[in-house]
């Protein structure tokens, strides 16, 4: 177990951190840390016991999934990336909505590598080349992982984490999910997703960074849109327009 000691906001009387450093498991990279010292939770009706399992900060987390996991099942997950913040609110929000509609959870914590706040890591686009490492050494972890069904995976981002998933542009997901961000770094304004994936993007009206700025969509497979949620700041999360689209979303995208 390694333990942070910034400590950021408490919610449901558990403490969350928001840029600390942990110290790096033994024999791990940064980014391989990014990955064994994340929040990662797995449903209850996935479980032997019928009972919702979360690891944080805890290297030998994947041993431990493996034997909690009901044998002969395939789980349905949800990578998220968080945002500048850290694992906070917002990324706690989505969360629960994910693990209500039956994903397994997997939240790399960026800041286990030992970065500061965004602002001292460079420019946007150095940080989201930094952040699709992290996604690139995830992705390969979740493959193994046996009890998860690798042919339905989603990639969800929010704020640096959304410019991270309207950047990605290789295989791997069924679906991707771009919240508070607006494809900026592309040139056309367009999520980078391959063609057959489809892309659900999430800004709000009064944006901190871009207020009402979309991302453009031009494909319409599986339910693809971008919305802008009105009334709505950056953290787009606590609104019902938001939790509903994202729902409707997953029903078009990704009924089995």
């Amino acid at each position: 177990m390694f333990t942070c000691f910034r400590l950021g906001i408490a919610m449901s009387a558990v403490l969350f951190v928001t840029g600390c450093s942990t110290p790096l498991p033994g024999g791990a990279s940064p980014v391989q840390a990014t990955w064994l010292l994340g929040y990662h939770t797995i449903p209850a009706q996935y479980t032997r016991d019928n009972v919702e399992k979360s690891w944080r900060h805890t290297a030998d987390w994947m041993g431990q999934a493996a034997k909690v996991v009901r044998p002969g099942i395939k789980v349905p997950a949800v990578l998220y990336l968080h945002g500048c913040s850290g694992i906070s609110a917002d990324g706690l929000t989505y969360r629960k909505l994910m693990l209500k509609q039956g994903y397994a959870v997997f939240m790399p914590d960026s800041f286990a590598r030992g970065r500061l706040k965004c602002a001292q890591e460079g420019t946007l686009s150095e940080r989201v080349d930094m952040r699709t490492d992290e996604v690139s050494n995830a992705l390969q972890e979740l493959k193994k992982l046996s009890w998860v069904d690798q042919s339905h995976i989603i990639l969800m981002g929010f704020s640096e984490g959304g410019n991270t998933v309207d950047n990605w542009s290789h295989p791997g997901f069924k679906a991707e999910i771009i919240l508070a961000s607006a494809c900026t770094l592309n040139a056309s304004g367009t999520p980078n997703a391959p063609k057959n994936v489809p892309v659900l993007a999430i800004v709000g009206a009064n944006d901190d960074y871009r207020p009402g700025q979309r991302c453009k969509m031009t494909r319409t497979i599986g339910g693809s849109r971008s919305i802008v949620v009105p009334h709505a700041r950056h953290h787009v999360a606590k609104y019902t327009e938001t939790q509903e689209a994202i729902k409707t979303f997953l029903s078009l995208c990704c009924q089995k």
